[in-house]
């Protein structure tokens, strides 16, 4: 009896882990669910016309400072006003539709945890160009900061990691446990994780007010500060050669906000000097008002194999996380 029970009992966990196997893969494969995605429903007429340019010039755009042609989000079009049940799962969703109101709305978690529904109405083809146009931006920005929080979301912090960085930064910063410690100095920490055939990169250090703000200089600041502190730093496998910004592209450069706080955001690629390795990167330098400074956090992808679109992305969820103390 007791071995009939037994056996009915390790049947049991076996059944357990196929089903849970079963769901994971069913995941894995709903092409829906990957990230940085967003489900169109379109009517094909709308989406092969100036709609449909419209919403994959806003939504499709090349990534900044990637060499390789990889767009902010993938969309993944349907032509009919039924969802299959995969595309249900999506996190984002946009519906375009025909309608007697003009109007843009949102409603969360319709059909799946952690999702936004927008749809866009309009009476004719003028009114959804209108409608896009106005509220673009609202959308791209609830999808891509939904996808930044899933990420840290599904992080495993590295609690040694994250008491180092606090002891020595004042900043809160949620470093997932994969990242390792490489060199440190006095203002200075190299974190990375090794990823298939390279390594994600963030540097940590500071700098003073007057160091980026002199002469109101603030893109040229930065990219002087990162190449003072890469070519101190990072340095390459022959001799006399360190890292640098790209000197044949100027990088973008705008103001954002991180935790509540100022932060100025510069993309680009770097390379080295007296070698070959380049990449993209993407620094923040957020202000500590408290200490009259500025936190830089620059993180950089060096993978040569593979796309660099959902490390870079890694690295802004995590420096994102960023709170000062």
């Amino acid at each position: 009896m007791k071995k009939i029970l037994l056996l009915l009992f390790s049947f049991s966990l076996f059944s357990c882990f196929d089903e849970e196997q079963e769901k994971k893969d069913v995941v894995e494969k709903n092409q829906y669910l990957n990230q940085n995605s967003v489900t169109v429903v379109i009517p094909i007429s709308l989406w092969n016309g100036k709609i449909g340019e419209k919403i994959r010039e806003k939504f499709a755009a090349p990534i900044t400072g990637l060499h390789e042609c990889e767009s902010v989000f993938t969309l993944m079009p349907i032509h009919t006003n039924y969802l299959p049940s995969d595309a249900k799962a999506s996190r984002n969703i946009l519906i375009v539709s025909s309608n007697f109101k003009n109007q843009t709305t949102l409603v969360k978690n319709k059909f799946a945890n952690n999702q936004n529904v927008f749809t866009i109405q309009g009476k004719n083809e003028d009114m959804l160009l209108n409608q896009l146009q106005n509220s673009g931006k609202e959308i791209m920005n609830t999808f891509y900061n939904s996808e930044i929080n899933l990420v840290l979301q599904k992080i495993n912090v590295n609690s040694n990691l994250k008491k180092q960085v606090a002891k020595q930064f004042s900043v809160d910063i949620q470093i997932p446990s994969e990242y390792k410690k490489g060199l440190q100095g006095e203002n200075f920490l190299w974190l990375r994780k090794e990823v298939g055939s390279g390594f994600n990169n963030m540097l940590i250090y500071t700098a003073s007010f007057s160091a980026l703000y002199n002469q109101k200089a603030l893109v040229t600041n930065s990219m002087f500060m990162r190449n003072q502190v890469a070519k101190k730093y990072v340095l390459g496998k022959t001799n006399g050669s360190y890292m640098i910004t790209e000197q044949a592209y100027y990088p973008s450069f705008h103001t954002t906000e991180i935790q509540k706080n100022l932060a100025y955001e510069m993309r680009g690629n770097w390379e080295f000097h007296n070698d070959f390795m380049t990449g993209p990167y993407v620094n923040f330098a957020i202000r500590d008002n408290k200490r009259k400074r500025f936190i830089i956090i620059d993180g950089f992808a060096y993978n040569p194999v593979h796309s660099k679109k959902n490390l870079l992305f890694e690295m802004e969820a995590i420096i994102k996380s960023t709170k000062i103390l």
